[in-house]
């Protein structure tokens, strides 16, 4: 590793060694709470799939390689989202 010009070996510092607010591991979860309105945000913004046969036409033509990008469609569509 190179720090300030100077070339250093890469030392890995056992877990041990390491402060305890770096050594941290998986406790028990914080509880959050979220509130109506940014649920119904969230429900909002996410996508209606409603069309599963077309999903899987567009999956397979991107693992293709034929999917191609109509940018000036893409970027009509997210002016208008945002009005």
């Amino acid at each position: 590793m190179k720090i300030n010009g100077v070339n250093r070996p890469y030392v890995d510092v056992p877990a041990a060694a390491k402060p305890a607010a770096q050594r941290r591991t998986a406790g028990p979860a914080t509880k959050v709470a979220v509130s109506p309105e940014a649920k119904q945000l969230a429900e909002a913004r996410s996508p209606a799939v409603s069309d599963a046969a077309k999903v899987s036409r567009l999956a397979k033509a991107i693992a293709r390689g034929d999917f191609m990008v109509d940018a000036e469609k893409l970027a009509e569509r997210l002016i208008s989202e945002e009005l």
